[in-house]
């Protein structure tokens, strides 16, 4: 079936946009809102949209009860786990630098392919990618390691860091696992997460600021819910079956650079030179690892 790659290139733009955002808007919500609430807020919100895409394409559910603890996993590692440490983080670290230490997420997948999958060898080419990725955190990180002054953004940093980690994982369980309907998947996974986290999220939000949500509260967590997490879902399951991984890869360039603009443009956080520097080694390092697979990612872009 022929498509238009107009779409695709909307779809892609439109994720590009507000996953970059995200990590501002995060930042926006903390001043009232609780990391855990919201967590819970993104996760809840997402899954109603889903479930309307859901009930949209015929509302049949192919998954059975060995599916759930394949749900559970699958949440807590690629939702529950990363999301919480990502808002936790930026209560200490400036958005902006959380978006371009979360750039070392593909790297971070590389590394733990090569150990857990097949067909995922690490080349001489993917070896440097790593070694510049790695050298473009520890220009960001090092700095806090060694100055007194700064040393309370580490465990923030630390926190960014064990996300993308947990984003690996994530991804290279899911390689693992057998096929299944990708909206079934996804409504299931979030779910699955809005129920775990109702319960403490809604306890931390009571036991701070409370549920007296001001309107800019309410406005970024349906930013943050509807269309980072729910809508943003959709059409990354439309990408990636009409196109292919190939052709959805090329976000890893264009997120951080949108995080980091997007805090410190309308944010006005701090930046210098070693943000910049740290930014451009990783996406190098990105690169790297990903060049390989051009001709493999090419035939994937273009199913017949």
């Amino acid at each position: 079936m022929q498509t238009s790659p107009l779409k695709h290139w909307a779809l892609l733009g439109y994720l590009v946009l507000v996953w970059g955002f995200a990590f501002a808007l995060i930042a926006v919500a903390l001043d009232s809102l609780h990391p855990t609430f919201i967590v819970w807020c993104r996760l809840w919100m997402g899954a109603v949209v889903m479930w309307g895409v859901w009930r949209w394409k015929g509302g049949s559910w192919p998954l059975g009860v060995v599916w759930w603890p394949r749900l559970v996993l699958l949440s807590v590692a690629g939702n529950i786990i990363p999301f919480s440490l990502i808002a936790w983080a930026e209560l200490s670290v400036p958005s902006a630098e959380v978006g371009i230490l979360m750039a070392l997420m593909p790297i971070a997948t590389l590394l733990l392919a090569h150990w857990l999958l097949e067909h995922e060898p690490l080349t001489w080419l993917r070896f440097c990618g790593v070694l510049m990725g790695f050298a473009g955190v520890g220009l960001l990180v090092g700095e806090d390691l060694f100055q007194s002054g700064t040393q309370g953004q580490l465990p923030g940093q630390l926190a960014t860091l064990l996300a993308t980690l947990s984003y690996a994982f994530n991804g290279v369980y899911a390689k693992r696992i057998p096929d299944a309907d990708p909206v079934a998947l996804s409504l299931g996974t979030l779910a699955v997460g809005g129920l775990i986290l109702a319960i403490p999220a809604c306890l931390l939000q009571s036991a701070g600021a409370g549920f007296a949500f001001t309107a800019e509260a309410v406005s970024v967590l349906f930013i943050l819910g509807v269309m980072g997490t729910g809508l943003a879902t959709w059409a990354f399951f439309v990408v990636v079956s009409e196109r292919g991984p190939g052709f959805l890869s090329t976000i890893n360039y264009m997120i951080p650079a949108v995080a980091f603009l997007a805090g410190t443009v309308f944010l006005s956080e701090p930046w210098g030179w070693q943000h910049l520097v740290a930014l451009l080694l990783i996406l190098v390092g990105v690169w790297l690892i990903q060049v390989r697979n051009a001709g493999a990612d090419h035939a994937q872009d273009n199913p017949s």
